[in-house]
């Protein structure tokens, strides 16, 4: 049985419509959106973070998952482990750190910042999902190899009862959903037609 989290009315975003849903538990809503608006403009990356950040902000109890990245003053300190990570993101010991990097098939010792974009987005969610039972997230920039395993990561957390969003892009999606536990949801601007 699942239970409603979030309604979603139809509503507009920066000009883009972005049509009515319901999020479930033990169901994730991916929202397809194409590269450009009518107009031209790119829905890729402002377009993208701005409209996680709304969700994050009108879902109660929601988290914005990001995967770690180092940045400004950062670059020049050590760079962490997955070990690390996991103990500093989710305040365990590093018994049940190791099992979630064991699960996530990654090295305990392997530094965060030289795994693959999928790996690393992977590793975020797994963690937040630990703590969150809804999660906003997007699969922009995660290659075509990698694809299935971070599927299989956020899936098996989906079948659990967790829920979330999840933006990926219009064009790169199959014709059916693989599993029954995710709801597509197209968003389509002027004349931009995916079948």
């Amino acid at each position: 049985m699942t239970n409603t989290i979030f309604h979603s009315a139809k509503f507009e975003f920066k000009g883009v419509p972005i049509p009515k849903f319901n999020m479930e538990s033990g169901k994730l809503i991916r929202l397809c959106v194409p590269n450009f608006d009518s107009n031209g403009n790119n829905l890729v990356h402002d377009f993208r973070y701005e409209l996680l950040n709304h969700f994050e902000k009108i879902i109660p109890k929601s988290k914005w998952s990001k995967e770690y990245s180092k940045s400004g003053i950062l670059k020049f300190w050590k760079s962490i482990t997955v070990e690390d990570y996991v103990i500093n993101k989710l305040m365990v010991d590093k018994t049940k750190a190791k099992k979630i990097a064991e699960y996530l098939g990654l090295d305990f010792k392997e530094k965060v910042d030289k795994l693959t974009l999928g790996k690393r987005k992977a590793l975020a969610i797994k963690c937040d999902f630990e703590k969150y039972e809804t999660l906003i997230f997007d699969y922009y920039g995660v290659g075509a190899s990698e694809i299935e395993y971070l599927e299989k990561i956020v899936d098996a957390e989906i079948v659990k009862g967790k829920c979330g969003i999840a933006i990926d892009r219009l064009e790169f999606n199959q014709n059916d959903e693989m599993n029954n536990n995710i709801n597509r949801v197209k968003i389509t601007v002027g004349n931009t037609v995916y079948n």
